[in-house]
């Protein structure tokens, strides 16, 4: 399988992270994003998406915003018939190496106390529960607050190469 990875910083590309994200969590509690949200989530400064293409389709992506040495995933997620192969830490790494070329020392995100799968990726990517915020997806669910930390030699420490 060849893999890929493209970087947008254009609201153009909304559609397609509206039909990736609805399929990915079509069996999910996560919230679904229209292709207005993602226009309008794009076209604010500092948003960016990452795609990871699968045998030249799109098979995933990884949202963020940047703001001066932070970062902030805003939305990660695969197709169904690619996880389990990697893909979700390939694209972390990925995102990681190309912030560490730039001024970005931090990385936050939320994600739902229950989601086994998610937390299990960031944990095995080195990210560590910094916080909680109670009731963030209604009363009973919580969403944990996590960070990542660049290495201070970067790149090398990561283990990627950015080809």
């Amino acid at each position: 399988m060849t893999v890929s990875f493209s970087i947008f910083d254009v609201p153009d590309v909304a559609e397609m992270l509206a039909d990736i994200q609805k399929t990915a969590y079509q069996d999910a509690v996560e919230q679904v994003w229209t292709a207005e949200e993602f226009t309008s989530l794009m076209s604010g400064p500092g948003v960016c998406a990452m795609v990871i293409i699968c045998d030249e389709q799109p098979c995933g992506f990884l949202m963020w915003r940047q703001v001066a040495e932070e970062a902030e995933i805003l939305s990660l997620c695969i197709l169904p018939e690619y996880r389990r192969q990697g893909h979700g830490h390939r694209i972390l790494q990925k995102f990681s190496g190309h912030l560490a070329l730039s001024s970005v020392r931090q990385i936050f995100l939320e994600v739902r106390e229950n989601n086994e799968a998610a937390t299990t990726l960031y944990n095995n990517s080195a990210f560590e529960i910094v916080g909680r915020r109670k009731g963030y997806y209604g009363r009973k669910q919580d969403a944990l607050i996590m960070k990542f930390t660049m290495p201070e030699d970067g790149l090398k420490k990561i283990g990627i190469g950015l080809d």
